[in-house]
């Protein structure tokens, strides 16, 4: 019987039109009327998550970061695993002279580092990820207009994040190269103690080596008395590995998942425009 559901946010709970569904939503609020507890397991920061779960009218606690917070639906922190400062600098460093765009998400809000070219090509990478018909050479012409640009906090030494007393969960670094970023997901965990893994091909996320998401939702499921045969967990890409290909009662693969997390999943959903999360859970606690 499940007792526990952990989803993904980006190409899982939230469709293409960067909301979730009313589908979904009832589906939820039905499960959790009937004694099943609800999470999100998101590679998010949780200041980035709440607003469109908050917006479906889902109340439930967050494992943020790929797993590097745990925080209750008000924002309180109840377990952190963030990354050591020094190997925080030695990541960004190393990332920016290699002239990428980088990002860090901390306990006060994410920072971007790299230089305006970086940056409008990062950016566009982005934009092309959720709307492909736009070239990423043509979105770079226009970018600086577009509000993930405007809206970028930008800094121009990582020192400045541990300066304000401020504490790193994740780094992030996006580049339009696919190969680079699947290269550095395999060279980074070998030069520095950390965790590599995306949610988007174009995407590189590093965390604090106890953080992942299957951790995770293991850890709170135990904390909880909760059985790992009555979890539930619905993911589509890279950063959902360890929650899909896991010793987890219900797992549970998006149509549009990659091939990856299809062939380990025990079952597979509709997409995420189609309300996938939703039709699972119905259908599995029907």
């Amino acid at each position: 019987m499940i007792k526990l559901i952990a989803s993904d946010m980006d190409g899982t709970l939230v469709a293409s039109d960067h909301h979730i569904s009313k589908e979904n939503a009832a589906a939820i609020k039905h499960a959790q009327g009937k004694g099943v507890e609800f999470i999100i397991s998101t590679g998010r920061s949780f200041e980035d998550a709440r607003g469109q779960v908050e917006e479906a009218g889902i109340s439930c606690n967050y494992l943020v970061m790929n797993g590097s917070e745990l925080r209750n639906h008000q924002g309180e922190v109840i377990r952190k695993h963030y990354l050591d400062n020094s190997i925080v600098s030695e990541i960004v460093t190393d990332l920016l002279a290699r002239d990428l765009f980088v990002e860090v998400y901390s306990t006060g809000g994410t920072f971007a580092l790299g230089t305006t070219e970086a940056c409008k090509w990062a950016i566009a990478a982005k934009i092309h990820n959720f709307y492909p018909d736009n070239a990423v050479a043509d979105l770079v012409l226009t970018v600086e207009e577009h509000f993930l640009y405007k809206e970028l906090n930008r800094i121009s030494d990582v020192q400045q994040v541990f300066n304000q007393g401020h504490e790193v969960g994740k780094i992030i670094c996006f580049n339009h190269d696919t190969n680079l970023i699947a290269g550095l997901r395999e060279e980074i965990p070998l030069k520095y103690t950390v965790n590599a893994t995306g949610s988007f091909a174009i995407n590189l996320e590093i965390t604090n080596p106890l953080a992942d998401k299957g951790n995770a939702i293991k850890n709170y499921a135990l904390s909880k008395g909760i059985d790992l045969e009555d979890v539930m967990t619905i993911g589509d890409s890279f950063n959902d590995m360890t929650m899909i290909d896991a010793p987890f009662g219900y797992t549970v693969a998006m149509g549009n998942a990659i091939d990856e997390i299809k062939s380990v999943a025990r079952y597979i959903t509709d997409t995420n425009d189609q309300h996938g999360v939703g039709n699972i859970i119905n259908k599995i606690l029907k």
